[in-house]
């Protein structure tokens, strides 16, 4: 995602990504439209595939750190699996981590994509934005919370 001010300063070239709130905010690169597409696993054998774990049903509001990818997200409505089965609801649990390295740990993508419009809040002010995914297991991530 790149716009004119952040091509120059990158000896690249735009790519029609600089979006805004409205006229009187700058203009900055911003996302649009980000999902995982439907994988080749089932979703039962994703929990089935789980021995102890949190299953984040529904996510919440939070914040990703642009520069470093560092990102905190609340959980809405989570599970803990145990045994591959969705056992005793959670509160109160959030999940941190970097992006680049979360990716790279999502071991199992089902196949029951979702999206929804979200919000993208920036120096530029709030965007709509479309997000989505279908079931995804995730090998390690920081869990905070009680």
């Amino acid at each position: 995602m790149i716009d004119k001010l952040n091509g120059r300063r990158m000896g690249m070239e735009a790519n029609g990504s600089s979006r805004r709130q409205g006229y009187q905010w700058d203009t900055t690169s911003r996302m649009t439209n980000t999902f995982i597409a439907n994988g080749p696993d089932k979703n039962e054998d994703i929990i089935k595939s789980i021995e102890y774990g949190l299953y984040a049903k529904k996510m919440g509001g939070g914040s990703v750190n642009p520069a470093s990818g560092s990102f905190n997200f609340a959980v809405d409505e989570g599970y803990i699996i145990r045994n591959g089965e969705i056992c005793e609801p959670v509160r109160g649990a959030s999940l941190i981590g970097k992006g680049s390295d979360i990716i790279m740990d999502i071991d199992m993508v089902g196949q029951n994509l979702e999206t929804a419009q979200g919000m993208c809040g920036a120096s530029s002010g709030s965007i709509p934005t479309d997000v989505g995914q279908p079931l995804i297991r995730v090998s390690s991530i920081t869990v905070g919370g009680r």
